[in-house]
């Protein structure tokens, strides 16, 4: 799958995650999910130091968060973290993400 397809399905799975989220909807931690396998995807396709892989990457994290899939979280910032060309600041960003959860006692799935 290309980028230019990618992008708009991303745009309408944040829309329908954060919708989820507002109404209080069943679905909204699987949204999120979806929002962050989307995110991975485009990940794998842009490089961490573009400005567009550095926001992919730190979606892909806070949806991961945002769905309570807290082992996939963490593993997507190790992983994003040991890129060679992410920033000191992306890799900061990362596991801030990440230790926010484990600081609020954020269960594993």
């Amino acid at each position: 799958m290309d980028i230019e397809t990618l992008y708009p399905l991303v745009t309408e799975a944040i829309r329908k995650a954060e919708v989820y989220e507002d109404i209080g909807a069943p679905g909204a931690m699987d949204a999120h999910r979806d929002v962050s396998l989307l995110e991975e995807r485009v990940a794998k396709l842009l490089p961490a130091s573009k400005v567009e892989g550095a926001i992919a990457r730190r979606g892909a994290v806070r949806a991961a968060v945002a769905a309570h899939d807290f082992d996939r979280a963490q593993m997507l910032a190790e992983q994003y973290c040991g890129e060679a060309d992410a920033s000191i600041s992306l890799q900061r960003e990362l596991r801030e993400m990440v230790l926010s959860v484990g600081e609020l006692g954020g269960s594993r799935n």
